[in-house]
């Protein structure tokens, strides 16, 4: 129902944005990982945005109100979700 996309990560043939181009080796640490992973879910996470925003409008349009608001309220909390991934990914590279 939404736009689609892979839902692993890096399925461009070991390549992706949160990998800022590094091929994946199984030799990768699992800090690594853990922060390749940590970029992918926000990748992800953000691309769904579009969509609510999308249907939210289409809701909307169609006088579907209160699901507009839990709408925007998942959307809030994804964004807030977003920043706790953030800096987890920030306290990771720190360590």
């Amino acid at each position: 129902m939404h736009e689609h996309h892979d839902h692993g990560p890096c399925s461009n043939h070991g390549q992706c944005q949160s990998c800022s181009g590094h091929d994946h080796q199984d030799t990768m640490g699992f800090t690594d990982k853990l922060n390749l992973l940590l970029g992918h879910w926000i990748e992800h996470n953000e691309s769904h945005q579009t969509d609510y925003k999308k249907w939210a409008l289409q809701a909307r349009e169609e006088g579907h109100d209160e699901v507009v608001a839990k709408i925007q309220e998942a959307m809030q909390l994804f964004q807030e979700g977003n920043q706790r991934l953030r800096q987890a990914q920030q306290i990771l590279m720190m360590d």
